[in-house]
């Protein structure tokens, strides 16, 4: 979407952006954003075919994990948007989203020891804790770009919080060690929280009467970006988006392991006492372990996490006029994490009714991303679907009849999809008010040599 300047939505990737409308104005729900992106595995990953029988691979599961893997999705809803230019040089949004992303890191050691068992482990130690990262919040955001002169655009958005919903993981950790005389040592720490979730676990809660509270986790975030024109033809440009944190103030709890307790060695079981009938053996063996491990959850404090920050660099030649081919740097900035992708992409407006983009992805260890994007242009009505890994649907319905190709190789997707009401159409002149006042100064020198 970032090279498809028809769209309004441009301005979220890069508030310098300035679109083709003068005028927009999305209604409640007219913009749907989706992704899911899994840097371990697909479907095919997990099964192998022979004979026309399907069966779980776990072994090849296993090769094909990575030592963290994410598995990431996120949804995004306008409930409100409108954007404006107000002059040549002067372009304004304003916007109310309602944003939901979580994240969950599943180590490759936690699926090795449910495959492979434990003798891979000897005389070293299995990393098995996952880790999760969620939040759900709504987003009200002012911003504005401004050409400072006919190459240089820069713009920046300002963003209220409202957070509704959070589960972070401050600290996790589960190490099994196995020696060689086979005894298993388990060390564990936890420190999670969580905010909104609590009160739905509780006989008798009933939201209708405490929605509010869910109003009272604040935060702030702004986005920044530019772009520069060289040559008339290249533009580049670059942006932080999201960059901002919500303090978490509503039904806070914490969840916490004693690391200085939660560690246990099990050296077997002793088959004389169980022979012997001692009934408590086996008993008090599993009250140490719940002992040591207790999960102590607890009321807390307030609390704050940083949003899951962007950050955009890109390029696009104008080949000619209404034609370009773009790249694109995407990097995701979050916790512990810094996840990349790169993108390029041709983009083409076929006059003022129709716009399309053709664009190729690597992202999360995936490569066959190719993605699609088509922008219909009535006389006051914009229709869009744009994404990555769209095309590979249609192309196998086309090869094999069923999307069964297209979902077991998937790895990556994002889909958005929505319905603008826009008017006024940018002309070249309008967009290009510097070089016009040139051109006004180089006529009068002229006929002041002429005189």
């Amino acid at each position: 979407m970032y090279f498809m300047n028809s769209l309004p939505q441009v301005v979220y990737g890069n508030p310098a952006l300035i679109p083709k409308y003068k005028f927009s104005l999305g209604l409640p729900g007219s913009s749907v954003f989706v992704l899911y992106a899994n840097s371990g595995f697909n479907y095919d990953d997990v099964i192998s075919k022979s004979s026309g029988t399907v069966s779980a691979d776990l072994p090849k599961l296993y090769s094909r994990l990575q030592n963290k893997n994410y598995i990431t999705n996120a949804v995004q809803a306008d409930v409100f948007r409108l954007s404006f230019k107000l002059n040549p040089r002067i372009y304004f949004t304003f916007n109310i989203t309602g944003k939901f992303y979580n994240r969950l890191m599943i180590p490759k050691d936690l699926t090795g020891l449910a495959i492979n068992g434990t003798v891979p482990f000897i005389d070293g130690t299995a990393t098995l804790s996952p880790k999760v990262e969620s939040v759900g919040y709504i987003e009200s955001a002012w911003g504005a770009s401004y050409a400072v002169n006919k190459d240089l655009v820069v713009g920046a958005r300002v963003k209220l919080l409202k957070g509704f919903a959070n589960a972070t993981t401050e600290s996790s950790a589960l190490n099994v060690s196995l020696n060689s005389d086979y005894s298993i040592t388990a060390a564990a720490d936890l420190d999670s929280k969580t905010s909104g979730t609590h009160n739905f676990t509780q006989t008798g809660f009933d939201f209708s009467k405490s929605w509010n509270d869910y109003l009272t986790n604040n935060g702030y975030a702004f986005d920044i970006g530019a772009t520069y024109r060289f040559f008339d033809r290249l533009t580049v440009g670059a942006s932080l988006v999201d960059i901002g944190r919500i303090t978490w103030s509503n039904d806070t709890y914490g969840y916490s392991l004693d690391k200085t307790k939660a560690t246990y060695t099990f050296q077997g079981i002793d088959l004389n006492k169980v022979l012997q009938g001692d009934n408590n053996y086996i008993d008090a063996e599993v009250d140490t372990v719940k002992n040591r491990f207790n999960l102590t959850e607890k009321k807390i404090g307030s609390y704050s996490t940083p949003l899951p920050g962007k950050v955009y660099l890109s390029g696009n030649y104008e080949i000619r006029r209404n034609f370009t081919v773009g790249a694109l740097f995407f990097g995701e900035f979050f916790r512990e994490r810094f996840s990349p992708s790169v993108t390029t992409s041709v983009n083409k407006h076929f006059g003022r009714r129709f716009s399309g983009s053709l664009s190729y992805t690597i992202t999360n260890n995936s490569y066959n991303n190719i993605g699609t994007g088509l922008a219909l242009n009535g006389a006051h009505f914009q229709f869009y679907i744009v994404g990555d890994n769209l095309l590979g649907a249609p192309l196998a319905l086309a090869t094999s009849g069923n999307l069964n190709p297209y979902l077991n190789n998937s790895k990556f997707f994002t889909f958005r999809l929505g319905l603008n009401i826009v008017a006024q159409w940018d002309s070249p002149q309008e967009r290009q008010p510097f070089s016009r006042k040139k051109r006004k100064k180089s006529t009068a020198n002229i006929s002041e040599g002429k005189k």
